[in-house]
């Protein structure tokens, strides 16, 4: 064979098999089965919603099979195909039901084959039934949930009713205290305002009083004499530190008597000269004679 041959034979190779893989693929994507088997079972639904070919058909919690077909006839009838094993024997008591899976809407067969003692003809038409799915059960605490939630309002309004009623008859309590004329804070602000309009006529009346103003015309007196007689003392401190200033200088008799020496050398010789004569008169007191002269 020719090598131009071997290439092109190898290329047809090649794309059937290309093109048979993709037919698998599609129909394994699709839910389709390579050979559609021999114990099938016809269901009819209402409403299939998201079931699709290739669904698992479980038979007791066990994946038995796959949705084969899903046909539709008219509103309300919709009949589904489901590709059983063959170890499963459909009875004539034999149900079907569809529920819902998961949460993202995935939907599964339930098929139950039954307890009779007869088999299901082939051909037989099911009337199948939805389980109740996730959305129902939503549906179902949303309501739940709803009735709670109007229970705990209806409770959190009374207990705000009792709340503001409370507050009330508290507010009125305080207003009754309040209105109460013998006694209560309204009698003590009374008392107190009557004490304040007494102490301020008391103010008025020594403020107006002629004894009052006499005082402050004296105080005005006393205060004008204190001033001259700062002035005089100011004076007088001046004229005493000239003096003092004078002395210190030597200036007139007490400023000599204070910086000349000689006078208080001659006051110590006289004091020395009368001790001296005092003692001596002490010694011979007939020593001095007293002559009494009569003119």
């Amino acid at each position: 064979m020719d090598l131009h041959y071997k290439q092109e034979a190898t290329v047809g190779v090649l794309v059937l098999g290309a093109i048979a893989i993709f037919t698998a693929g599609t129909m394994w994507l699709s839910g389709r089965s390579f050979q559609s088997g021999n114990n099938q079972v016809q269901v009819q639904f209402d409403d299939v919603g998201n079931l699709k070919r290739g669904n698992l058909v479980k038979v007791s919690g066990v994946s038995m099979g796959t949705v084969e077909d899903i046909r539709f006839q008219d509103v309300g009838e919709v009949v589904v195909t489901l590709n059983l094993d063959e170890q499963i024997v459909p009875k004539l008591d034999a149900t079907a039901q569809m529920r819902a899976v998961g949460l993202v809407g995935e939907v599964q067969v339930d098929f139950d084959p039954g307890q009779s003692e007869e088999a299901l003809p082939q051909g037989t038409l099911l009337m199948g039934t939805v389980a109740e799915g996730l959305t129902e059960l939503g549906a179902d605490l949303g309501e739940q949930a709803k009735t709670v939630l109007s229970g705990f309002e209806e409770i959190a309004n009374q207990r705000l009713a009792d709340d503001l009623h409370e507050t009330l008859a508290a507010i009125q309590r305080l207003a009754d205290v309040f209105s109460r004329e013998d006694d209560g804070p309204t009698a003590e602000l009374r008392t107190t305002l009557e004490a304040l309009q007494q102490l301020s006529l008391r103010m008025d009346s020594v403020l107006a009083s002629p004894a009052l103003e006499r005082t402050l015309v004296n105080f005005d007196t006393v205060t004008a004499k204190l001033g001259r007689l700062t002035d005089q003392y100011a004076s007088a401190g001046a004229r005493l530190d000239s003096i003092l200033a004078g002395v210190e200088a030597g200036e007139g008799s007490l400023g000599r008597m204070v910086t000349d020496s000689t006078l208080y050398i001659r006051l110590s010789d006289l004091s020395a000269s009368l001790k001296e004569f005092i003692d001596d008169l002490k010694k011979n007191p007939g020593k001095i004679t007293v002559q009494v002269k009569i003119f």
